[in-house]
């Protein structure tokens, strides 16, 4: 009989019974007593090892091989935290913090141990070196995300970049915006290159137009014509159609070659100008918002697509439904979408 779906044994309940398997061998006879548990279910364990005031917490994950995730922490402070295949390094890491180790002798001891986030303070130290006039135009910060994912921001009056690592990428990327918006991005492997975009976008603001001369290895798309020429919202509208047409395109339906001939009859009306499209499952919804994420308040018309027909729900002070028969644009579409073009950009 095939073993019952309750029953299966994870790979990361095995990493996290060989983890505490260690610590307790590691620990036995330790002065003052080390306190270790383990806990878990299905695909989620984790260890965790208390001597007096010091406290560590260690998720164990599968990634083609094991991964452990310590959080260190002192007087329930979490001090650092850091991610490592190595059982071994992680145990020791555990040891020396339980025995009272300070941060500074885990980080020269341990590579992995906030390995990101002190990579990030590495980027910020060398960019402000080449560039010590950015700490007054953009304050650098070093904002926490969770687990092990940091962001370093240096954010300006209207443009600002974030540095930060994706997964187990050896280099970070730099995002820059303009009005909290992402214009360009790209892989950061040279500090000095990084100071010299930061200083022309940051610091003298220049057009991406100059940034395309000076910096022609920077892919920076069309959204950032419309920042330059001053219509910044039209762009980013424009730019979620661009974004619907590529979704409905990989859709593989009978009719959504009826919505495809909806949007490009959207478009020609010019409404990609004047309205965001954005999609929820298969329906698409379109509205005044600036940005992505619409809130439930927000006035909005959604066309929820059928096999034949299709309904559209309208969210326009008074949230009312019509059902049509065919997937096609009409008159009354038309009344509809200027109706919400009236509304104010939220």
């Amino acid at each position: 009989m095939a073993e019952s779906y309750a029953s299966m044994k994870y790979a990361e309940e095995n990493h996290a019974k060989d983890l505490h398997h260690e610590m307790t061998w590691r620990f036995a006879e330790s002065v003052p007593p080390t306190a270790l548990t383990i806990d878990g279910a299905g695909v989620h364990w984790h260890c965790t090892a208390r001597r007096g005031s010091n406290f560590c917490s260690i998720a164990c994950f599968d990634s083609k091989g094991p991964e452990f995730l310590t959080s260190f922490k002192r007087d329930s402070d979490e001090a650092a935290i850091g991610r490592t295949s190595s059982l071994i390094d992680t145990v020791n890491a555990v040891d020396d913090w339980l025995q009272g180790q300070q941060l500074s002798g885990l980080y020269h001891r341990f590579h992995f141990v906030d390995d990101t986030k002190r990579a990030l303070k590495n980027i910020r130290d060398d960019v402000l070196a080449c560039l010590p006039d950015l700490a007054a135009i953009a304050p650098s910060e070093l904002q926490h995300r969770g687990c092990d994912i940091y962001d370093l921001w240096f954010i300006g009056a209207d443009r600002s970049c974030r540095i930060s690592y994706f997964g187990k990428n050896e280099f970070p990327d730099a995002f820059f915006y303009w009005d909290k918006c992402e214009l360009f991005h790209f892989k950061v492997r040279d500090h000095n290159r990084l100071a010299d975009v930061l200083n022309l976008w940051i610091c003298f603001r220049v057009m991406p137009s100059v940034m395309r001369t000076d910096f022609p290895w920077i892919e920076i798309g069309e959204l950032a014509d419309y920042y330059e020429g001053g219509i910044p919202i039209e762009g980013e509208f424009v730019k979620s159609w661009d974004s619907i047409e590529r979704f409905y395109g990989e859709i593989n339906e009978t009719f959504v070659l009826q919505v495809r001939k909806l949007i490009a009859k959207l478009r020609e009306k010019g409404h990609d100008k004047l309205l965001r499209a954005g999609q929820s499952m298969w329906s698409l919804v379109v509205s005044r918002a600036r940005r992505h994420g619409l809130r439930l308040n927000q006035p909005s018309i959604t066309f929820w697509f059928l096999a034949e027909g299709m309904d559209v729900y309208i969210n326009i002070k008074e949230p009312k439904k019509i059902t049509y028969a065919k997937i096609e644009f009409t008159a009354e579409i038309e009344a509809l979408l200027q109706t919400l073009e009236a509304e104010d950009i939220d």
